[in-house]
């Protein structure tokens, strides 16, 4: 697990501007005691690296562009990897999530930095001077405060399933009611130290927002340069200029790796995307959760279970329960 005294599993895109490696770190930085912060940070990165695509292959674009829209318009351009446009839709989704919740779980935050991970990875492949040729190392993700509340949080899960099937009653289970007891304790010691270490990084925190501010300043007045400098060149010079971004973005694609984590994350943002119930970390038999045909609310949406295929290392959905395109959102 990473502490906040390691190093960003972001430094690489220092190479690029600052405000690109400052935000990541921003994102890293709050995990701990606001992880609605880490993903609102993190949708913010997805802004800047989708608005140099943009400039880069002379998309017009302001600051009443939704990047819902800038991604529509740099995939018409681009035809960017359908892995590549889920990354960038789930910093978008997650980090408008987070702005409109009080309180957003640290797996979630987890789930965004490792997928913030990965794409500055295939753009630092895409425009770092060492191409495809960077090596990233491993994500090390932060120690998660919430841990031993998420255990508590899959036993009483478990339990419970246990008792259904069982037709027993649940309040009149001593297990699973000591079990709420200890949620209940450890929920509230967890906002407590949230709190605490909130308060006392309040001061870091208002220094850190208006650095970012200004490099934001400093950002956008780079990107109007490199605009005005592909609107002067002529049209086949702009073309050339598309084929060669495309390329190096195309490049860096074939080096993605998709480990369990980041597959389970796609894999898991699609099905819900689709309506079903999903997460695959934890929707598992050992956990007590089980593929069902019954209705199981008044949606008639069903509970599916994502099952790794371990001989290829890859996640799969089970094909009689789900079709589903490869195509994201615009």
């Amino acid at each position: 697990m990473k502490s906040a005294e390691q190093g960003s599993n972001f430094s690489f895109l220092a190479e690029h501007d600052p405000i690109f490696v400052e935000l990541a770190k921003a994102a890293e930085r709050s995990f701990s005691s606001d992880p609605n912060t880490t993903l609102i940070k993190l949708r913010q990165l997805g802004e800047a690296m989708a608005q140099h695509l943009a400039a880069a292959v002379g998309v017009e674009f302001d600051d009443k562009t939704s990047q819902s829209d800038l991604l529509y318009q740099l995939n018409r351009e681009l035809r960017l990897d359908p892995n590549v446009r889920e990354m960038f839709h789930i910093l978008r989704i997650e980090g408008n999530k987070a702005t409109h919740q009080f309180r957003t779980h640290h797996k979630a935050a987890i789930d965004g930095l490792r997928v913030a991970r990965n794409l500055a990875v295939w753009f630092h492949q895409s425009f770092g001077k060492q191409g495809t040729s960077f090596k990233p190392g491993p994500f090390v993700a932060p120690s998660d405060p919430s841990a031993d509340l998420r255990e508590l949080q899959a036993q009483i899960s478990k339990l419970s399933n246990e008792l259904e099937l069982a037709n027993e009653e649940l309040g009149e289970s001593q297990k699973l009611n000591t079990l709420i007891e200890r949620e209940k304790a450890e929920y509230e010691e967890l906002l407590d130290v949230m709190d605490e270490e909130s308060k006392a990084t309040a001061v870091q925190t208002q220094a850190i927002e208006a650095a970012l501010a200004a490099q934001e300043k400093e950002y956008e007045a780079k990107l109007t340069a490199l605009r005005e400098q592909i609107k002067e060149q002529d049209s086949q010079a702009q073309s050339k200029q598309r084929q060669q971004v495309s390329s190096k973005t195309q490049a860096a694609t074939q080096h993605i790796v998709l480990d369990e984590e980041l597959t389970r994350i796609l894999i898991d943002t699609q099905l819900i995307e689709a309506g079903w119930e999903a997460d695959s970390a934890d929707l598992t038999y050992q956990r007590g959760v089980r593929e069902e045909n019954d209705i199981t609310d008044s949606r008639r949406i069903p509970k599916l279970s994502v099952f790794l295929n371990r001989q290829s290392g890859c996640w799969k959905l089970p094909p009689s329960r789900m079709q589903r395109g490869g195509s994201a959102k615009p």
